[in-house]
């Protein structure tokens, strides 16, 4: 099968959905399909040229000339080019999925057309007004010639099924272990909170860091692990220092894996103020090392985590139980504990998500066929 994944951002961009489409990818080459890559020419983190043809892990990698925001990147692929592929599969809700579903809509597409959600775009509350007008008329419009809607959280459902009968729920997959096993310090882990991830202005970062460093002689350390080129880094490092709390709080910004690995591996928890994701990534991925989960109560698959693991405890951004609850989370840690996060993180491997999708892709095409018959 030929098969073209279409996503604004790929390597060496890094993110959760550069992530998912790399992993996707590699699991459908090794099971003996010709695997596409088509994204955008530059790096929105760092700003460099890309070139236009690349192999990245015996992945075909096509990069096109873009224009415009990268919120809304408008980028036209050849529709000649996507008619020899057996399926076209676009990753988030941008240009991408408007413009070929256009074509599609026009029949100057003919390859079915998959979309996977990746939370919308109603990641943060900015212009939430015009956002849902455009996604009550033009997704809404979009959507209908796209032939499966794959939502990729239980949050991402509830909000694509109202608009699209295609809709169908296959959860996020994860690297377990991703970072390696990292480097025990010979101790038992000690009751720091880790964040990994993008420092976006819906992870709430600066809240998190506000509500660890009132704590009074907490029994662990907040660590903020990440790329510096992901949000404003800058923006945490003076707030710590206004704080005064670099004894409580440690910003980890652009190391390699194994540090990563051994940062997590002597860690009890992990911790995300998000106010919206698509699924959750990071956090089943901290997850998969035994890492409990200590989360807000605003994203769905945040509740999905600690209700369907049975572990990990869930705070309120509105009230003041942080505090509170975090010394329940400390109590409350066990081995055991720790191996019913890990438990949980496995039904998320890329085997099981790589298969679901192809499911996907199966019936997509049996409907194909019918209807062109």
């Amino acid at each position: 099968m030929k098969i073209v994944h279409i996503v604004r951002q790929f390597y060496p961009s890094v993110g959760g959905l550069e992530d998912y489409v790399l992993n996707l990818a590699k699991e459908q080459r090794s099971a003996g399909h010709e695997v596409v890559v088509m994204t955008l020419n530059s790096d929105f983190q760092t700003g460099k040229q890309l070139v236009e043809h690349e192999e990245h892990q015996g992945i075909k990698v096509l990069r096109l000339p873009w224009k415009g925001s990268k919120r809304y990147p408008i980028c036209k692929p050849d529709p000649a080019l996507l008619n020899q592929m057996d399926l076209v599969h676009v990753h988030a809700v941008d240009f991408f999925i408007d413009y070929i579903s256009l074509l599609k809509r026009l029949g100057r597409i003919t390859s079915p057309l998959i979309l996977c959600t990746h939370g919308g775009f109603f990641h943060t509350k900015k212009n939430q007004w015009i956002k849902k007008l455009f996604f009550n008329v033009i997704t809404r419009w979009t959507l209908g010639s796209v032939d499966a809607v794959v939502c990729n959280s239980s949050n991402d459902y509830s909000v694509f099924a109202p608009i699209s009968r295609r809709a169908q729920l296959v959860n996020n997959g994860i690297r377990v272990k991703k970072f390696g096993p990292g480097t025990p310090s010979g101790s038992a882990p000690a009751n720091d909170l880790v964040y990994l991830g993008r420092f976006s202005e819906n992870k709430r970062l600066p809240w998190l860091i506000e509500q660890f460093a009132k704590i009074e002689h907490p029994p662990g350390h907040l660590k903020v692990i990440g790329r510096s080129k992901t949000g404003d880094a800058a923006e945490l490092i003076s707030l710590v220092k206004r704080l005064g709390c670099e004894e409580k709080v440690k910003l980890i910004f652009d190391v390699e894996d194994d540090e990563i690995a051994s940062h997590i591996v002597n860690s009890k928890f992990t911790v995300s103020a998000s106010e919206y994701e698509g699924f959750g990534l990071g956090v089943v991925e901290l997850m998969s090392y035994g890492l409990v989960p200590f989360l807000s109560e605003e994203p769905l698959s945040f509740k999905d985590f600690v209700d369907d693991s049975g572990v990990g405890r869930i705070f309120n951004i509105t009230s003041s139980n942080f505090k509170a609850e975090y010394d329940l989370l400390v109590g409350d840690w066990s081995p055991a504990a720790a191996v019913g996060a890990a438990s949980y993180a496995n039904q998320f491997s890329w085997i099981t998500v790589a298969e679901e999708i192809f499911n996907v892709y199966e019936t997509t095409l049996e409907n194909s066929v019918r209807a062109y018959r």
